[in-house]
């Protein structure tokens, strides 16, 4: 189900020391780990970006594009930083194409951008982000979903935390952080992922992120390592960061020995409860990093926040060139989707 979005649900709230995800820990964190050594950043307006080249065939264009990736929560102006009235021309100069991914429609920097010249400005959707309103009780939020879906979650967690003994437990990494780390990042490469060498562990950059952005976090008081265990063993666990009034979950994983028992989806509804009666904790934020959000993100979400890419096309012919071709590319997909809806209805 859907709900309206409220303006103001979503923008970044308190000071800018408690978004996390717009800190410059994130991004220094971030940088050490993705950007080869020698590539050019800047700090634009408080946006925190890096200079390249882009290919549009044989043609490289100059660009300028935010320092995201899949790994990357929400992307905006801090709090702190005011909005600056030649943020549009800062971001543009010397170049043929800015692109910021990560954008949501409710931040500061959406707000800025739809002030910009339009001829020289598209915002496209980018990822959809599932979420749970932990605004209201858990009880309330548990009365959201079907009936079949109540059922099945409370015999799972008879079952996981009776029979089998599971328990759950809430880490902040003030205490034992490598080695909670070490164990969960073994469950995640212990299934699908680490067959299919996507792990965290089969990375070394990931491995850098994601254990030194838990140190950070940790050290903020942002980290929230959900766990579900058996024996002292963690079976499956949720790794989120506090940013905001969000829990973005950076990843999950389970112990695939348990699949039969859905321990993930065990240890979901346990942390949601958790999330419902944490006064800091707005939204359980699953994440999303493509237009289609997995399957099982979806049972527990009350909503789903759109991120958008907006891209600032240069006054240089090669700026002009990137547009055309884009703008086409779009004409592109509207014209294969309406087909595509128009195929569904007549069969």
């Amino acid at each position: 189900m859907s709900m309206p979005l409220p303006a103001d649900d979503f923008a970044t709230s308190g000071p800018d020391a408690e978004a996390f995800h717009l800190s410059a820990a994130w991004f220094e964190t971030w940088r050490r780990a993705y950007l080869v050594p020698g590539t050019a950043t800047s700090k634009i307006g408080g946006l925190p970006m890096i200079a390249d080249r882009g290919k549009l065939g044989p043609i490289g264009y100059a660009r300028f594009r935010a320092q995201t990736n899949v790994h990357s929560a929400l992307f905006d102006i801090p709090v702190g930083e005011p909005i600056a009235d030649g943020l549009f021309d800062a971001l543009r100069d010397g170049r043929d194409v800015v692109t910021i991914d990560y954008v949501t429609g409710q931040s500061r920097l959406m707000a800025a951008a739809r002030g910009w010249p339009a001829h020289r400005v598209a915002i496209r959707p980018h990822a959809r982000s599932p979420m749970a309103d932990c605004r209201m009780s858990y009880q309330q939020w548990l009365a959201l979903r079907s009936k079949r879906a109540r059922q099945r979650w409370s015999g799972l967690e008879r079952k996981a935390t009776g029979e089998i003994g599971m328990t759950f437990e809430l880490l902040d990494g003030h205490t034992g952080l490598q080695p909670l780390l070490d164990e969960i990042f073994a469950v995640e490469q212990s299934g699908w992922k680490g067959r299919e060498g996507t792990s965290i562990r089969d990375n070394p950059s990931d491995l850098l992120f994601y254990t030194e952005i838990a140190r950070r976090a940790a050290a903020m008081g942002m980290l929230r390592i959900a766990v579900l265990k058996r024996a002292g063993r963690i079976v499956a666990f949720e790794y989120g960061i506090l940013g905001g009034d969000r829990l973005f979950l950076l990843k999950v994983g389970y112990d695939e020995q348990f699949a039969d028992l859905s321990v993930g989806h065990v240890l979901a509804v346990m942390h949601i409860r958790h999330c419902c009666g944490d006064p800091a904790i707005a939204w359980y934020d699953n994440m999303g990093n493509g237009m289609t959000p997995a399957a099982y993100k979806l049972r527990f979400n009350d909503v789903v926040d759109t991120l958008y890419r907006i891209t600032l096309y240069g006054d240089t012919w090669r700026g002009r060139l990137v547009q055309y071709y884009d703008a086409g590319r779009d004409r592109a997909k509207r014209a294969r989707d309406h087909w595509r809806g128009r195929s569904v209805q007549t069969t």
